[in-house]
């Protein structure tokens, strides 16, 4: 039983991380120029950004 807490445990905070950097993602980008943020996207699907 303890095993099953401990694994939902780990579920939710990685499903909490990955909603969390959508978010952050998403908020972040309305900031900034459309320019800039085309550039990071077009360089994302070459590969080049992380």
């Amino acid at each position: 039983m303890l095993m099953l807490l401990i694994a939902l445990a780990v579920f939710i905070s990685l499903a909490g991380e990955i909603a969390y950097g959508v978010y952050k993602e998403k908020y972040e980008v309305r900031w900034v120029r459309p320019e800039v943020s085309e550039h990071n996207a077009l360089m994302r699907q070459l590969g080049r950004l992380r």
